[in-house]
């Protein structure tokens, strides 16, 4: 799934991450995204780094030790998000991504809020998405880092179920975990 498949799908989950990059607040009518007014002077250097827990973290670096020994070639810089998105595929077609992303909430722009299912991963609120896009296996893990970011894990199977691509990206989930900064 060194293609098209795993493509669309970290597309789509970094699509989102757009709006946050482009300063949008998303609280005008009609759901277009309007510029999120600044304010006049800048947060303290501690204020910002209470508010950043992932900034210094390499997605890239944190999925390559996430998967240590399970015979992924090194994490990439994904297109759509070079500085906080990486991925990485297998030969056998399991593909796996991680964005880290400071000042996005685990429940902000859910691809389908229907299919979506709160719960969590090592006492650490997470929210797993499953089919993404309707597609069957495709699946992510949207886990917390208080106070306002998130670390998305998405992982792919060329072959398989929902059900397995689930089960795939929550144990993927669970290595990333452990490396997230312990925030309140």
């Amino acid at each position: 799934m060194t293609g098209p498949i795993r493509g669309f799908m970290t597309f789509v989950g970094l699509a989102a991450l757009a709006c946050a990059l482009t300063a949008c607040d998303g609280s005008s009518v009609g759901g277009t995204p309007t510029p999120a007014t600044s304010s006049a002077s800048a947060p303290s250097s501690s204020a910002a780094d209470s508010n950043t827990p992932l900034a210094g973290m390499n997605p890239c670096k944190t999925l390559d030790q996430a998967l240590t020994g399970q015979g992924f070639p090194p994490a990439k810089p994904e297109s759509a998000d070079l500085e906080h998105a990486c991925g990485t595929d297998r030969p056998d077609g399991h593909g796996v991504s991680l964005e880290l992303q400071d000042g996005m909430t685990i429940d902000q722009d859910l691809t389908d809020p229907s299919v979506a299912k709160t719960g969590s991963i090592n006492g650490r609120k997470a929210i797993l998405e499953r089919g993404l896009l309707h597609a069957t296996g495709g699946c992510a893990v949207r886990m917390e880092v208080k106070p306002h970011s998130r670390a998305i894990v998405v992982g792919t199977l060329a072959t398989g179920s929902t059900d397995e691509a689930c089960d795939y990206a929550d144990g993927i989930a669970k290595a990333v975990e452990v490396l997230l900064p312990k925030t309140g």
